[in-house]
């Protein structure tokens, strides 16, 4: 009978250990589900977030496992309709298409057809910085640390040549004029130009257009039914796309689409219009909740690793188009993005199955993550931010290219009083060298950034309208005082030259 005594000490144990484990499992769904009460809170908070900055209108979600739990609207989808945006609202998602084009990526190193990890080289031979690019892998692309690259060296060159801007190829090979500043993989700067290199790479590799491999191998087996590239927009009804408002000397406009002012060049980094209920299908999936995974969980772990820091040294990027960092002791994956007229946002938390999408009509970059965060603090149990920028740097920008406009309007009336009174003045040679030195200097400045620097890819060679607007009538005017006043200085030399064979002194009449 020695075997009685092992069962009972088993059975005893298991006795004491059932309620221990009972708790911890019932703690552990419980830690993943959302009581209606969080989500009312978020609603609330979202609501007066929209209010409070004044936004036009605008729309969140919460995903949870598989399922779009809840949605909200805000304002309206244009300031013409009294239409609330709903879960079916287009927007344009700006720059989180780059979460696609990593995913498009490492599906092609699932399939075996190119390494994350070897040079750009290896898949489009003709390709170069103005340096070697042998160095540079695709991990570098992804992660923003090719070189030291960023958008402000990449995006201006569609300028350079008309088909660029609706040419991938063009555009990608104007990309010889950019100078690689410091070793691969050493540090992040954010680049838009460097995920359009990738969306030519998975042409290459995959023998497919960029649009038509994104739409085949990601949108179609999620089932993304209303998210298309700008170009298709017309596919899907009107009454379900929102307008994209900018700022134009500070007042809200509707100038055009962001897909009209990048082109298809820059639809790999920056292309695609959704819906909250269709970006929550490509949440579910990086939440590992579809039917068809989007790549193997090998690439899922390798992809999200943090590779080198963001900017701000608050993140770190990722090889998946996510940054990563640390939110209420979880860790969140999230990217914004910001379009001509649009802001928004995708988060998510693996380990409480939750994600966030957040899409705004309108260009108010300061926002979109902070609140999508708050949202997501609420639903975690804890204290959101309050963010309120109601003076955007749109705004601000607005209210720059107002005084330009002022101080060259000013500058070029005081020029036509001058000119009709005295025609030319003459005054202390000094003096008129140093105004003849300041407005030169200053002209040829303004003229060195409206040639030379194109810092985005919209507007007017790369500068917002308004901006544009105020720089050219700034620098018109300056140049048009320096003309003025070298003219002075020329007939002033000649009256001297004059004065001096008559033996007396000149004076202008």
């Amino acid at each position: 009978m020695g075997w009685i005594k092992p069962i009972m000490l088993c059975l005893v144990f298991l006795i004491l250990i059932d309620p221990v484990t009972t708790n911890a499992l019932t703690r552990e769904v419980q830690d993943t589900e959302i009581s209606e009460e969080r989500i009312q809170l978020a609603i609330d908070y979202f609501n007066e977030q929209m209010q409070n900055n004044n936004i036009i209108g605008g729309v969140f979600g919460i995903t949870h496992r598989d399922q779009l739990i809840r949605s909200q609207g805000f304002g309206k989808i244009n300031k013409r309709s009294n239409k609330t945006p709903d879960k079916k609202t287009i927007y344009s998602i700006a720059s989180v298409t780059k979460s696609f084009t990593a995913a498009a990526i490492y599906q092609l190193q699932d399939k075996g057809l190119l390494n994350v990890d070897s040079p750009v080289n290896t898949y489009i031979p003709w390709f170069r910085f103005k340096q070697s690019t042998e160095n540079i892998t695709l991990r570098h692309l992804l992660t923003h640390s090719a070189g030291g690259i960023g958008s402000f060296q990449t995006d201006g060159l569609i300028f350079a040549d008309r088909k660029a801007r609706d040419s991938l190829e063009d555009y990608i090979r104007l990309f010889e004029h950019i100078e690689v500043q410091q070793k691969p993989g050493k540090a992040g700067n954010y680049c838009n130009g460097c995920y359009d290199l990738l969306g030519l790479v998975i042409e290459y590799v995959s023998g497919l257009n960029y649009s038509d491999y994104i739409q085949q191998n990601i949108l179609e087996p999620l089932q993304m039914k209303e998210t298309v590239f700008g170009y298709d927009l017309n596919q899907l009804p009107a009454a379900h796309v929102a307008k994209e408002y900018t700022w134009f000397f500070t007042h809200k406009v509707h100038i055009n689409r962001s897909f009209e002012a990048f082109g298809h060049a820059q639809d790999p980094d920056g292309g695609l219009y959704s819906s909250i209920e269709n970006l929550s299908k490509f949440l579910s999936a990086q939440l590992g909740f579809t039917e068809s995974a989007l790549m193997k969980s090998q690439s899922i772990t390798d992809s999200r690793s943090g590779y080198v820091f963001t900017e701000l040294l608050d993140a770190l990027y990722t090889s998946s188009g996510f940054e990563v960092k640390e939110l209420h002791q979880h860790k969140v994956y999230y990217k914004s993005g910001d379009g001509i007229g649009s802001a928004s946002a995708l988060l998510f938390i693996p380990e409480r199955e939750l994600g966030i999408s957040l899409l705004l009509g309108e260009f108010h970059p300061e926002i979109q993550l902070p609140i999508t965060e708050g949202i997501a603090a609420i639903l975690l149990g804890q204290e959101p931010n309050f963010n309120s920028a109601p003076f955007t740097f749109g705004k601000l920008l607005g209210i720059v290219s107002i005084i330009l406009l002022l101080i060259g309007m000013i500058s070029l009336v005081l020029l036509v009083k001058k000119f009709r009174n005295s025609y030319f003045y003459f005054t202390s040679s000094p003096k008129l060298f140093l105004s003849w030195f300041g407005y030169g200097t200053v002209a040829a400045s303004c003229w060195y950034l409206l040639i030379k620097i194109r810092p985005t890819s919209m507007g007017f060679y790369g500068y917002p309208y308004d901006l544009a607007i105020g720089l050219i009538m700034f620098t018109g005017s300056f140049t048009l005082w320096f003309v003025y006043i070298t003219l002075c200085i020329i007939r002033n030399k000649n009256i001297k030259r004059n004065s001096l064979r008559k033996g007396g002194v000149g004076k202008l009449k």
